[in-house]
């Protein structure tokens, strides 16, 4: 399991990864975390509500944040932010290879080479 301590509606809130985090999002949306939309607001709230539940079930305590925080409550920077930190755990937990950012080229240096 990844985790990290993120702000989350003003409060201190761990977020963590792993097969509990694919499992919940599966039972709260009804599709699996691969077919997650980042335009539809139940996939990104259910994503991050997801990840709170496992590390918290994990712990056997309850989470400072529920779901109503998640809908009500929360700053749409603190969402973004917990939306990428909990992608970010997805990507660590999966050990997918990180981009070398020296081999990225700007697209207009890629279009001139296509010219």
């Amino acid at each position: 399991m990844k985790q990290k301590e993120i702000t989350l509606c003003g409060k201190q809130v761990m977020v963590a990864y792993c097969f509990a985090t694919e499992i919940a999002f599966k039972k709260f949306t009804g599709v699996n975390l691969d077919e997650f939309d980042a335009t539809n607001p139940e996939h990104i709230i259910y994503i991050i509500l997801s990840a709170i539940a496992t590390y918290y079930q994990k712990e056997g305590i309850d989470a400072p944040v529920k779901d109503e925080n998640l809908m009500y409550d929360v700053q749409p920077r603190e969402l973004i932010d917990t939306l990428n930190e909990v992608l970010k755990l997805r990507a660590d937990w999966y050990q997918l290879p990180k981009g070398d950012k020296k081999d990225e080229k700007p697209d207009e240096e890629q279009e001139g080479k296509n010219a």
